[in-house]
């Protein structure tokens, strides 16, 4: 899942960057197509990247991992402004008119397609690590319940192994021992319950109303950053 949706991604930013009319619809219908997709895609990479981090990071640093990940969305913004301003010096001479013609909206209309472009290369060279890197332990014991495969992924993620080199590890030197007895699966019953009592659900309901109002804002400022 946490590769998956990146390439969602990354299908809707190169769609938003060669974008164009059509005879059924339109650039601007076309376009809030894709940002559409693209939102869902950001929606299902806020909370992979946040659970994944969580799990893989111990109790000393996790606080501080969670929020170098969500640090980086400053720095994704930081990087758009600056190839925004790059392309603007670019296009120097085709913007710096009192009235846009053809050539000033030929040069903005490749400014936004390339701004688009640009965010699609480091999402690439993430997919492969995305694709490739081990489920976390406490979701392979807790939800597969498969003691031999967590053991494996703690050797390989240690000591930089391959996965059938930890194998071979762990059959020689590493025992894994038995007995460890999983918690039963999470149901909608225990949802209801946990968050039925009031100093359970208003951690959830601060939490996620934060964000909300985090991102309400961010994007309205984000909107209203051109004018």
């Amino acid at each position: 899942m946490y590769g998956f949706e990146l390439i969602v991604m990354i299908i809707a930013a190169f769609n938003l960057a060669i974008t164009a009319n059509g005879q059924s619809i339109d650039i601007i219908g076309a376009t809030i197509f894709w940002r559409v997709i693209l939102g869902i895609g950001i929606g299902g990479d806020y909370p992979n990247s946040s659970v994944l981090v969580s799990e893989f990071a111990t109790v000393r640093w996790r606080g501080a991992m969670i929020g170098s990940v969500f640090a980086f969305q400053g720095l994704g913004a930081f990087a758009a402004a600056l190839v925004s301003l790059l392309c603007a010096i670019t296009f120097k001479d085709s913007l710096n008119l009192t009235e846009c013609d053809a050539e000033c909206q030929l040069a903005l209309d490749k400014s936004w397609r390339i701004i688009y472009a640009v965010g699609i290369l480091p999402a690439v060279m993430a997919l492969y690590f995305r694709l490739t890197i081990p489920e976390t332990v406490r979701y392979t014991l807790d939800i597969t319940r498969n003691e031999w495969t967590a053991a494996c992924d703690v050797v390989g993620f240690v000591d930089g192994l391959k996965k059938g080199e930890t194998e071979k590890q762990i059959s020689s030197g590493h025992g894994v021992s038995g007995g460890y007895e999983a918690p039963p699966r999470a149901s909608f019953r225990d949802f209801r319950r946990f968050f039925g009592l009031w100093k359970n659900a208003k951690v959830l309901v601060g939490t996620a109303g934060s964000w909300f109002l985090l991102d309400v804002a961010f994007v309205r400022f984000s909107s209203l950053w051109p004018y």
